[in-house]
């Protein structure tokens, strides 16, 4: 491979993945890290899940989750629709602006909300909301997290997220997003 592959397969969808992020106003420098993260650019990856695309939608959660709150439609999307590029990154883009503006919409400060979101977008917002308040309440997790500042909501995501993979998830993307900053 070429040293720089990533950066090659991350060019081809800059375009695509700035015109949703705008949409959907959201971060594309994040919605860049998670797809990194999610596929390293392969529109053809399928997980063991399975979860499909480049920014691996899972069909029966996050694609069908993020379809209705397009189209306002509930359809269970097949793998060959999830493989197309814009589809995969519509829908992405989509999932990320439901967790980030309907489950954690009443966090006042964006990097506390983004750390919420990155990790919803991995195991979902309840998931999110168990380990910052012990309950499933998304309400709840909003104040709680509206009293405390960046750096203890991180803290608590890493050290109270149910599973490993989210944890280093959050890592992932936080890290590479940075990659991404400036970059759209």
């Amino acid at each position: 491979m070429v040293p720089n592959h990533v950066e090659i397969r991350a060019k081809e969808f800059k375009d695509e993945v700035s015109k949703q992020a705008k949409r959907f106003n959201i971060d594309p420098a994040i919605a860049m890290a998670v797809m990194h993260t999610e596929s390293y650019f392969n529109p053809k990856a399928k997980s063991h899940i399975p979860a499909y695309g480049l920014m691996q939608l899972v069909p029966k959660s996050g694609a069908r989750d993020a379809y209705i709150f397009i189209y306002k439609k509930d359809r269970l999307l097949r793998s060959n629709y999830l493989f197309i590029p814009p589809n995969n990154i519509e829908l992405g883009c989509a999932y990320l602006s439901k967790n980030r503006y309907h489950y954690f919409g009443g966090i006042n400060d964006d990097e506390k909300a983004y750390l919420c979101t990155i990790c919803a977008y991995n195991t979902g917002p309840g998931n999110v909301a168990k380990a910052l308040t012990g309950t499933t309440s998304l309400k709840a997790t909003v104040q709680v997290v509206n009293q405390h500042d960046t750096d203890w909501v991180r803290r608590k995501l890493l050290k109270d997220l149910p599973y490993k993979e989210t944890k280093n998830y959050l890592n992932r993307v936080s890290g590479r997003r940075a990659m991404y900053d400036g970059w759209m």
